[in-house]
Order: C-alpha cells, then structure tokens, then sequence
C-alpha cells in the first residue's frame, strides 16, 4: 500500500472516530460542557500516558515544551468556546460556524506564511462548505439573542486552527504519543481552571455519565484527534482541518444506526457535497505528501500511529 493510501486511510478513521463525539454528547446531556470537555481532555492523556508506560517515549524536547503548552491552551479554548457556544444558540448554527477552521488555516498559511495554495484545495473546500449549506438549508438562526453563541461558535475554529498550524511545526521532531499526550494535559489545566474558577461542578460526575466520559476520552480523542495529529506530519494543516467537515455526515450516519434517526433528503443531498469536497481535498496531498519526514518509529504513514520507539 502506497504511503498516500495509508494517509488516507488514517484520515478517514480518524473522521470516523471525531464524528461519534456528537453521539457520546447525546448520553452526557446533562453534563456541564466545560466538565465534559475537561473530562476528555484529562483521560485522553491519561490514556495515552498509560500507553507511554508499556512503550516508552522520549521526553518532549525543551525547545518544543512551551509551544506545546501553548498550543494544548489554544485546544482548551476550542472545546470551551465550541461547548459554551452550544448552550447559546442552536446546534445547526454551532456546528457550522465551528467548521472554519480551513479557512482560518489557509488564510493564516497564506498571508502571514506565505504559503502557495495547493491547486484543487480551494474548490474542494468550497463543494465542502456548500454542502454544510444545503445540510443546514434554513436553520441558520442569528437572532439578537444567539449573536453571542454564534460569535464563540465561529472563534472556536479560529483556536482549533491555531492548534494544527503549532501541531506542525513540533511534529516535525516530535512524535505523535510524546506530543498528544502533553496537548491534552495543558488543554485540561485550562479547563478545570476554568470550571473551578466559575464553580462548575467539574469533579462531581456520577458513575453512568463518567463511562460516557471515558468512551469521548477514548475514541474521538485519542483515535481522533489524535490520527489528525499524526497526519500532520505528512500533509499540510489546511488539509487536516478540513477533515472534520465531514463530522456531520457520518454523525447523522451514526444517529440511524443507534438512535434509529433518519436524516431528511437535504442532509443526503448536502452530505454527498461535503464528502465530495473532502475527497477532493484529501486528493490534494498526492502533491505536498512527503513520507520521508519521519522520526523513529514512524517509518511510515500507518505505521507507529500511537507510539514511537525510545531512542
């Protein structure tokens, strides 16, 4: 298999494993959104930390110790404005408007790196977007009252780009448990400091919502974002931020299979959009992907995923 194979791959797991965040929302409900992103954060070092355990990494580097904590800060707020954002205004308008992260990134790429646009990435992004708009027909709301939410909705992409455009440059000498596993720590600090700083009860879970904790800390995080991570080593952030537009899509896939929850034909129609645009965008990297930009322990793309060797 082809290293561009195995990226792909990668990044269709990794989009599966995003979309069923929504899903684990649904079964913590009544949890607070800043315990709930706290929560995953927290065990998704955890677990990784206890994979450190059974395969040793080397440490974080020094020069890289600060960027990290950094980035993991701009990931926090990410999670804390996207959650906070779904308490003001509709899960139509959230969703959408945090799906901006493309184009906070290739703006960013473009004018402050100044950076080529990669030939086709533009109209895969935009039959992507479209797509976003067809699923969402006239739901978009923007009363008075939501302004609020909409606006931390649309900043929360703006941190999540932040993350991936920090993420590349420290995976370039780093590996991806070594980096991941300290993101999420930092991304956690901010979060419990905040639900302690605002009296949100973030150490009061019961053990039912706390399974649903571990599962968000698990699957869309560390077979996640995680993945996304990895996959920056070899594609461009603009490339990997696009991946989530597909969220949605197979969320809504997710919702038949467990809820029994059919999708109206606009999502059909607008889904076959956005996995059209993303296929378009993942095509892309045939151009930039580079296999040779590996450390040891990841020979190659899909190999190593978790874990690097100590050296």
């Amino acid at each position: 298999m082809t290293h561009e194979n195995k990226i792909t791959i990668i990044l269709a797991i990794a989009l599966i494993c995003v979309s069923t965040a929504s899903i684990f929302a649904r079964w913590l409900d009544s949890v607070p959104a800043v315990t709930i992103a706290a929560w995953r954060m927290v065990l998704g070092s955890v677990f990784l930390w206890m994979i450190s355990i059974v395969h040793p990494q080397p440490k974080l580097d020094r020069k890289h110790r600060l960027l990290t904590a950094v980035s993991g800060i701009f990931l926090g707020l990410h999670f804390l404005f996207f959650f906070t954002a779904l308490k003001l205004t509709s899960i139509a308008n959230a969703t959408f408007l945090a799906t901006l992260a493309p184009l906070f990134t290739i703006l960013i790429e473009k004018i402050v790196f100044k950076k080529k646009l990669i030939p086709g990435l533009l109209p895969g992004l935009g039959f992507a977007f479209l797509g976003m708009l067809v699923i969402l027909g006239g739901k978009l709301e923007f009363e008075p009252g939501q302004v609020k939410g909409n606006l931390l909705a649309v900043i929360s992409s703006f941190w999540i780009s932040i993350t991936y455009l920090l993420t590349e440059n420290i995976r370039r000498s780093t590996g991806t448990l070594t980096y991941s596993r300290s993101l999420y720590f930092w991304a956690a600090v901010l979060l419990f400091l905040v639900g302690i700083i605002f009296r949100i009860p973030v150490f009061s879970v019961s053990g039912h919502d706390f399974t649903g904790l571990v599962l968000i800390g698990l699957v869309p995080t560390v077979f996640g974002h995680s993945l996304l991570y990895f996959a920056l080593r070899f594609v461009p952030p603009g490339i990997v931020a696009s991946v989530p537009l597909g969220e949605p899509v197979i969320a809504s896939v997710l919702a038949i299979i467990i809820f029994n929850e059919f999708p109206d034909i606009m999502v059909c129609a607008g889904g076959a959009f956005v996995l059209g645009g993303l296929y378009k965008v993942v095509r892309c990297k045939s151009n930039i992907i580079n296999p040779g930009n590996v450390i040891k322990g990841e020979e190659a793309p899909g190999e190593g995923l978790l874990y690097e060797e100590d050296n």
